[in-house]
């Protein structure tokens, strides 16, 4: 059986940056479809590094490391997302004035605005909260 070249392989695979849950299940199952292989050819390995790097780059957006104040949480989140202020601001429904002091560390979030990046990211609010 021939093994399909990268561009072939692409265009099934069809990778993009991962957004969304529906993406990112798709993506896994094509990790987990080339992991089960016992040998991969150069063109399967090459995908499989690009997915996982797709894969770990979402993960890594919904799943912060932890310690961080909420200011750092939701900076890691915006920049793993590859989102900005006004985009936040404008999904979300929090003016982006709010969002911008709280990210300079000029005011605390409040928790209306905490359960609304919260179930925008699918995270615990207080995630976004100042300890009290």
């Amino acid at each position: 059986m021939a093994t399909a070249s990268y561009s072939a392989l692409l265009k099934e695979a069809q990778p993009q940056i991962i957004h969304d849950e529906k993406t990112h299940e798709r993506a896994l199952a094509w990790v987990d479809r080339l992991m089960q292989k016992s040998r991969r050819s150069a063109a399967e390995e090459t995908l499989l590094e690009l997915l996982a790097k797709l894969v770990n780059d979402y993960e890594d957006a919904l799943y912060p490391p932890p310690g961080g104040s909420p200011s750092e949480m939701l900076q890691h989140i915006l920049y793993n997302c590859g989102m900005t202020q006004s985009e936040l601001a404008r999904v979300v429904g929090i003016p982006r004035s709010t969002i911008s002091e709280v990210l300079n560390g000029k005011r605390s979030m409040s928790v209306d605005n905490a359960f609304r990046l919260g179930e925008y990211f699918h995270m615990e609010p207080s995630l976004f909260l100042a300890p009290s």
